[in-house]
């Protein structure tokens, strides 16, 4: 189940910047990865899950904003 978190983990990684660590957070709030008592115990906590969902909200919607240039397209 680990692995395939991981797996799920790296691909959203992928796509956005800020959706992983929210992911991550989530996952350790909720208790689906195990991170009490190591480096990464404060993803469990619920002021971490908050930062993190509003900044990947934010990723999103300023994705989509006219003025936002294009990944597709390489800088000129």
């Amino acid at each position: 189940m680990l692995y395939i978190l991981a797996l799920l983990i790296g691909v959203v990684a992928g796509l956005r910047a800020m959706t992983a660590p929210a992911a991550v957070a989530w996952g350790a709030c909720l208790g689906w990865l195990p991170v009490a008592g190591t480096w990464a115990g404060f993803m469990g906590h619920w002021i971490t899950v908050g930062i993190f969902t509003i900044l990947a909200v934010v990723e999103l919607v300023t994705d989509q904003l006219p003025s936002t240039p294009s990944r597709k397209v390489p800088q000129q």
